[in-house]
């Protein structure tokens, strides 16, 4: 099947549609997009209510059809969390307590009832929290079924930036260590691995001296944690957001050319890294 893909900021449903590729090494086409405008805020937990009207205007003429349904949150709309590693924390029970105590520390003020996805590393090491709106989740899903289409796959921007750029360091022999970054219009969500443990991770805010700000931030983690130091940045479309190799000194820039489809490599790692 086809693949629909919608992307959902504050002020815009983005919809594009992609022929998926079978062959090894081919890309997915990109058949066409629609970029519908949105009067959402950055400041706001969920999208606005003009979302849903928009959705519904897409959706129906695709009722009923075949598609592979890819929906991407702006990392506006996710809580992101790394927790150490506990011994003692072992049945599901004591790890579901564990996760949404450490939210709720982090994100006193948010007032939502959560769904919680954890990617536990390997022994003794970090795990990474993502968390989305069961509201909005529940809403989601609720529009693909009254138009007949499968649930597919929901997942926060910084998730598929991350298994973009893991999907890199696997194809170019990089070593499970970097700064991964997503970047979007108002904001920065920046994740620290290194030796495949998930350290760190957060969101800032930006506007357009995005660059001068991830270096600012990266230069402190220097000072604080040396060890960091020469870890690469992986960033999507790195060249073309100018982010050149020049402009970055003295950051090592890894561009990551971003697969248009959820392809089975992509969804390896996926599974290995990111939830």
């Amino acid at each position: 099947a086809p693949e629909l893909r919608l992307v959902i900021t504050c002020d815009a449903l983005e919809v594009f549609q992609f022929q998926r590729a079978w062959l090894p090494g081919r890309r997915p086409q990109m058949i066409s997009h629609q970029r519908h405008t949105l009067p959402g805020s950055t400041q706001d937990i969920l999208p606005p209510e003009a979302l849903w009207q928009a959705l519904h205007d897409v959706l129906a003429p695709l009722a009923g059809q075949r598609w592979h349904v890819v929906v991407v949150l702006s990392n506006q709309y996710a809580r992101w969390l790394v927790l150490p590693w506990q011994a003692e924390v072992r049945s599901q029970a004591d790890k579901a307590a564990y996760y949404l105590h450490g939210l709720q520390q982090a994100f006193t003020s948010d007032g939502q009832d959560w769904q919680i996805r954890a990617q536990p590393g390997a022994y003794g090491q970090h795990t990474l929290l993502n968390a989305l709106p069961a509201a909005l989740l529940e809403k989601l899903q609720a529009a693909l079924a009254k138009h007949r289409l499968p649930p597919g796959i929901t997942t926060p921007a910084w998730a598929l930036a991350a298994n973009q750029a893991l999907h890199t360091m696997r194809q170019q022999g990089f070593s499970a260590n970097g700064w991964i970054v997503c970047r979007e219009s108002s904001r920065l969500t920046v994740a620290c691995l290194m030796q495949g443990d998930w350290l760190q991770i957060r969101q800032l805010p930006v506007d357009a001296q995005w660059r001068l700000t991830l270096m600012q931030l990266l230069s402190r983690e220097q000072v604080i944690h040396p060890e960091r130091a020469a870890l690469p940045i992986f960033l999507s479309q790195a060249e073309s957001s100018g982010a050149t190799p020049q402009s970055m000194q003295p950051f090592q820039v890894v561009d990551v050319q971003p697969s248009h489809g959820l392809d089975k490599p992509s969804r390896q790692v996926a599974e290995r890294r990111v939830a």
